[in-house]
């Protein structure tokens, strides 16, 4: 049974965490502090940062060469006879020369495809999740990407029972440090949050919008009596949406300050000492290193929170990994039908209008200029809100004192511009939405599970799908094409397939009345070529979705990209992390009362 949350005591403990680096259980009060910094790697791998936004003519060149061979065999025999191929790259001199690649073999690409995937089911009471599938490849080394999955459970006590599930994903850049951290810890700082809301706590309980007088709570105020019942705060959006925001920004807050505090008390106790060139550092100061490399590095923060008891959904973006939801839209009168895309985040970049205009109105205008330079925060970071990147938070100064203390001659400089800081913040974008709304009632049962044989009326209970990814996926798919990828496995389509039949199973995107139809294109222009482009092999959706991004029926594309080693493969791809989360209706008592189960996943044979 999952842990509890909401008993008069707050304390809860997470029984399952499952993350990328580390599937092992993690319990702890949440009253209690969240687990120390991670101990840094001794010598990472340097990355070429010349090399992550470059390369796209030599691919496409790459992939000319793959779709040339014929006749042959997935079963090569020694390296030395499995086709060879060129690619161009920057040697750390900045002089231009090319490297020659062994191409994996289909079973070698299919093995990195799936090393890391997961798939779990899910069968407890009122619960609408069906299942969720997760899996992560990376291109960086160690990867920068992380992910998590707790479930908490209401106490009995509550007003309401029902799970409380999250499924967070975190697109670290500069290190791993900052991602591995929020995998950790930032759920905790959300349900602690979370459970005030639920207690009718401080400072939740004198939000502007606590109703005073509904059907479900008596009259609320100071002087109510201890016996008289406290107002159901969960059932206000803003309230809930407003927790979330406190808990991703208290997180930021104890990265970026936690550095700052411990110079402030290792120089009051008069053991700080300039650390030598070698490295030669007191054990203090390794410590306060520990604690300076999460704020150094950064991440965006994408977190999914269902509360089963509300038939809620929350999603929370900082940054730019992106959710994406597929609706079940059955056509006219019950025959038929199609997935519509909802897209469930927006990218908070230097390159989205709403965001530039947002720094612009936070600095002073003089600086309007400077704030957003080539699409990026004082034309260096990307993303506008992350966790950590402290070097664009802390206060002007402050950098190279810590810098001089911990981690001499290590730290990037301030960057130019650095006038009125902070430039970069963690508060994410929320958005609610109500499980209850659009659904048919005549499709309520949890007893089938996917896949299904007809792509006319996908008789699975699945009626909704969400999709969690960093940016490595969506900049080789759109939210559109994601959307119809899960929804054509999920009608019972197999094999290879062109752009056209997987893109019939979704409807196009209509505008909204500011004329948008919330449609990201991807960031880089995938080699889609004629013909089948597609393949639906994967019983794991997250698998299927990187593998059709990388390239899908194009195999030899496929291959060609993962076998190119870090950092040079930086210049094709990006680390890629995807969860996919399935849902069904979930009212009333149907379902299994148990917990959350490890699937075997099984490839998918095509339909002959």
């Amino acid at each position: 049974m999952p842990p509890r949350l909401g008993t008069p005591s707050g304390a809860f403990v997470l029984a399952r965490h499952s993350c990328q680096r580390n599937s092992a259980t993690r319990k702890y009060s949440a009253t209690q502090p969240p687990p120390p910094h991670p101990v840094p790697v001794a010598n990472r791998r340097a990355v070429d940062l010349g090399l992550i936004g470059a390369g796209g003519l030599a691919l496409s060149a790459l992939v000319y060469w793959a779709s040339s061979r014929n006749g042959k065999s997935d079963k090569m025999g020694s390296e030395d006879d499995r086709p060879a191929f060129t690619i161009p790259y920057e040697s750390q001199g900045g002089a231009s020369t090319t490297k020659t690649l062994t191409l994996l073999s289909q079973h070698e690409t299919n093995q990195r495809l799936t090393e890391h995937q997961q798939s779990f089911s899910v069968g407890r009471r009122s619960n609408p999740v069906i299942r969720y599938d997760t899996n992560f490849l990376n291109s960086n080394s160690p990867i920068e990407d992380d992910s998590c999955v707790v479930v908490l459970e209401r106490d009995p006590q509550s007003k309401v029972a029902g799970d409380l599930m999250f499924w967070g994903i975190f697109d670290g850049h500069s290190g791993w440090q900052t991602s591995r951290l929020l995998s950790s810890s930032l759920v905790s700082y959300v349900a602690r949050e979370l459970d005030l809301v639920y207690r009718a706590a401080q400072p939740y309980s004198s939000h502007p919008l606590v109703p005073s007088n509904t059907s479900s709570a008596s009259f609320w105020s100071l002087f109510s009596s201890s016996s008289a019942k406290s107002p159901e705060l969960d059932l206000v959006d803003p309230i809930v949406q407003a927790a979330i925001k406190n808990g991703f920004d208290k997180m930021d807050e104890e990265i970026v300050q936690t550095p700052v505090r411990l110079l402030e008390k290792l120089q009051k106790e008069g053991k700080i000492s300039k650390p030598s060139r070698e490295g030669s550092m007191s054990v203090e100061q390794m410590e306060a290193l520990t604690a300076l490399l999460p704020a150094l590095s950064g991440s965006c923060a994408l977190l999914a929170f269902l509360d089963a008891a509300r038939n809620k959904l929350h999603v929370a973006c900082t940054g730019d990994s992106r959710a994406v939801m597929g609706i079940w839209e059955p056509g006219p009168k019950g025959k038929g039908g199609k997935w519509k895309a909802e897209a469930l985040s927006e990218d908070q970049t230097g390159r989205e209008p709403k965001e530039v205009a947002r720094m612009k109105a936070e600095h002073p205008p003089n600086e309007a200029d400077t704030v957003i330079t080539r699409g990026r925060v004082l034309g260096n970071l990307e993303p506008t809100r992350a966790f950590g990147d402290a070097r664009y938070k802390w206060p002007i100064g402050m950098q190279e004192r810590l810098a001089e203390a911990f981690h001499p001659g290590q730290v990037r400089g301030r960057p130019r511009n650095y006038l009125t800081p902070p430039y970069v913040k963690s508060t994410p974008e929320v958005k609610t939405i109500d499980l209850t709304k659009g659904t048919s009632s005549s499709r309520k049962s949890l007893a089938s599970f996917l896949p299904v044989a007809s792509s006319a009326d996908p008789a699975s209970p699945a009626t909704r799908f969400i999709v969690l990814a960093t940016d490595g996926l969506y900049d080789r798919l759109e939210n559109e094409e994601v959307v119809a990828l899960v929804g054509a496995h999920l009608s019972g389509l197999r094999g290879p397939q062109s752009r056209q039949s997987v893109l019939s199973h979704v409807s196009p995107s209509t505008p909204d009345q500011s004329g948008s139809t919330h449609t990201h294109a991807p960031r880089q222009e995938p080699t889609r070529g004629e013909g089948d482009v597609y393949v639906f092999e994967d019983g794991n959706l997250g698998t299927h979705l990187i593998r059709n991004a990388l390239g899908g029926a194009k195999r030899e594309q496929v291959s060609a990209l993962l076998s190119i080693p870090s950092p040079l493969s930086r210049r094709y791809r990006d680390d890629i992390t995807v969860t996919v989360i399935l849902l069904g209706e979930g009212q009333g008592t149907e379902g299994g009362t148990g917990g959350v189960y490890r699937r075997e996943d099984i490839p998918l044979k095509a339909k002959l």
